[in-house]
């Protein structure tokens, strides 16, 4: 079963289906929905409806509180799921959530596996995701062959519930931080005359390259926001999650704490729908290279 079948979680469940896996879906979207049931998917009702179907309910959603209400609101998919069945988070959520999650998942006898990917959109539709699993050996292996199925590296961090979104986290702030930077250089380039797509063409072939500049880097030269590849609310979110969790651990995070109050102005410009690459449109309008467009 699969609950959030956007962005990310549409072009992984046709993955699957194409594998052949019988997939039951709910999204409150009824578009991508109905494209996944003429690939052959089952469309459910509610979540509940999805839980009652499958012995291993997957999750793509936005955030904690989507999850939670997921599964523990009432009526909701914890108390339709099987004993025995797994329950996997693939998002980036708090380790706190997940953890929670998993403790009163196994007090009605379910598993819970924490599985975040990375890869974006590309990565989802070529089954090329990196996906960081934290949880019991025996329960990754009985997901693997779905696992294989979505990502091309599976990488088992650790037996305990929590590891795999800590990865996902450090991976995150890594995100937030080289997105921000390529808006921060491209618009260096426009300010000294230069042309953006030259100088994206130049990085991209230079040392100074990263897979985050080569992909929003694109984006920023040709100003394509919208729809978006990833919400600029997304990274806003997740780069939250990381520096709460550093200050739990009185740990400082310099630029991850300036790319956050960057990322914050941009969402307050009403940004937060529009794709993450952009930034760039807040790096020119702060140095005085604003042509006054909203970003659509």
């Amino acid at each position: 079963g699969f609950i959030g079948v956007g962005v990310m979680g549409r072009p992984m469940v046709s993955n699957l289906l194409k594998a052949g896996f019988p997939c039951t879906i709910y999204d409150v979207n009824p578009t991508p929905v109905e494209a996944l049931v003429a690939e052959g998917a089952t469309a459910a009702s509610s979540a509940a409806d999805v839980a009652k179907a499958c012995d291993i309910f997957m999750t793509m959603v936005v955030d904690d509180a989507q999850f939670a209400a997921t599964l523990f609101e009432p009526g909701n998919a914890a108390q339709n799921l099987k004993q025995g069945a797994v329950v996997m988070g693939m998002s980036t959520m708090s380790v706190s959530m997940v953890r929670d999650a998993a403790a009163r998942l196994k007090d009605a006898g379910i598993h819970y596996l924490d599985a975040p990917v990375s890869g974006g959109e590309v990565g989802a539709t070529r089954g090329s995701l990196s996906i960081m699993v934290g949880g019991p050996t025996a329960i990754l292996e009985y997901c693997r062959p779905m696992l294989s199925v979505l990502g091309a590296n599976i990488y088992h961090v650790g037996e305990n519930v929590g590891d795999g979104q800590a990865v996902k986290m450090i991976n995150q702030l890594m995100v937030c931080v080289h997105n921000a930077i390529a808006a921060e250089a491209l618009t260096l380039g426009e300010k000294a005359g230069l042309d953006k797509a030259m100088l994206y063409e130049i990085i991209t072939n230079s040392a100074g390259n990263s897979w985050i500049f080569g992909d929003r880097g694109q984006r920023m030269v040709t100003e394509t926001f919208s729809p978006p590849k990833s919400a600029l609310k997304i990274l806003v979110k997740d780069l939250g999650f990381v520096i709460d969790t550093a200050n739990k651990m009185g740990h400082p995070l310099i630029l991850g704490s300036i790319t956050h109050q960057l990322y914050k102005m941009a969402s307050l410009k009403g940004w937060s729908n529009l794709d993450d690459s952009i930034l760039i449109k807040l790096m020119e309008e702060i140095t005085g290279l604003d042509k006054g467009s909203d970003g659509r």
